[in-house]
């Protein structure tokens, strides 16, 4: 049948059919009962206005039920086995980190901007250090646009629905962040959540971004039904997850003349495009700042946090 679809690509749209599959199923019976072991933030009120296929799915607590698919997902399109190690980029207070440890066995780093002492803060976003003295996992605090690690250093690389919240210039330097930490043949697993109707995001322009490759098939078809619904309790809501790799022996050449051109690896091909104005602009923004006196500086910090907190909380209402 030339309509059906397929699971078997690794980069593809989130369906509700293959939330309810068996395989997909028996992951999320574990993460609900780590969500309640572990007494997580609880996306219960939320999971039923914007999801309201996920009712009765999962016990008080709930994790977001988007996740549904994105969890499962990232887990069988990592490949994941013993000993790898892992990278997962604003985890937050999730299920998914805690997984990646106790039963995939991973050696997992978590990676999160937003670090406080205790309770849930920014709209369910962020890790306590309460989080992470109960469950013992390894949590950074960074973003994605200078990721505080050496290069080469991650076997996966697991960003799940943060690109979606990022301005571009920030993408942009995520995804090339992504692909510098991730080993030679090592895989990096996206989730973004874009709109049928508007703009939200191109998430295909995370493989232009990165310079790294889609890993087996790509399947680009929107699916029958809408997925969800996004935060104005109005538009339709998709998940797209993207499964990408770096492969060792993937060159191009800088220039045009065969032999004579420069030849580098092509994860770093994005680096050589001229950075967007507004990047500049960032940038020496960045460098006034530090001119500053530390009192100012802490008072500027204050003001943007609060304002991002006010932003996050607003959207998510």
């Amino acid at each position: 049948m030339a309509g059906k679809r397929s699971n078997n690509a690794l980069t593809r749209f989130a369906t509700l059919e293959e939330v309810l599959s068996n395989e997909f199923m028996s992951i999320n019976k574990v993460l609900d009962s780590i969500t309640v072991q572990y007494s997580l933030p609880d996306h219960t009120a939320l999971n039923r206005e914007r999801f309201p296929w996920s009712n009765g799915l999962l016990s008080v607590p709930s994790f977001y039920a988007s996740r549904m698919w994105e969890y499962p997902f990232a887990i069988l399109s990592g490949d994941l086995r013993l000993g790898l190690k892992c990278l997962d980029i604003g985890c937050g207070m999730t299920p998914f980190t805690i997984y990646l440890k106790q039963v995939a066995k991973s050696g997992i780093v978590g990676l999160d901007p937003d670090l406080f002492a205790s309770g849930v803060k920014y709209g369910c976003h962020g890790v306590s250090k309460e989080f992470v003295e109960r469950t013992g996992l390894q949590i950074e605090q960074g973003g994605i646009e200078n990721i505080p690690f050496p290069s080469e250093s991650f076997d996966r690389v697991f960003c799940l629905s943060v690109i979606e919240h990022l301005g571009s210039d920030i993408i942009r330097k995520g995804a090339t962040e992504i692909a510098r930490v991730l080993r030679h043949d090592g895989r990096a697993v996206i989730t973004v959540d874009v709109n049928l109707l508007s703009e939200l995001s191109r998430p295909l322009d995370i493989v232009w971004d990165s310079g790294l490759i889609p890993f087996g098939a790509i399947d680009l078809r929107w699916p029958f039904k809408r997925f969800g619904i996004f935060c104005d309790n109005k538009q339709p809501a998709d998940v797209f997850g993207m499964t990408l790799v770096k492969p060792s022996d993937y060159y191009v050449e800088t220039s045009y003349g065969g032999a004579r051109g420069r030849r580098i690896h092509g994860t770093l091909a994005p680096t050589l495009r001229k950075p967007p104005t507004s990047f500049i602009v960032q940038k020496r923004l960045r460098s006034m700042y530090q001119k500053f006196p530390r009192p100012v500086r802490w008072l500027a910090k204050k003001i943007y946090r609060a304002m991002r907190r006010y932003y996050v909380e607003r959207d998510c209402k």
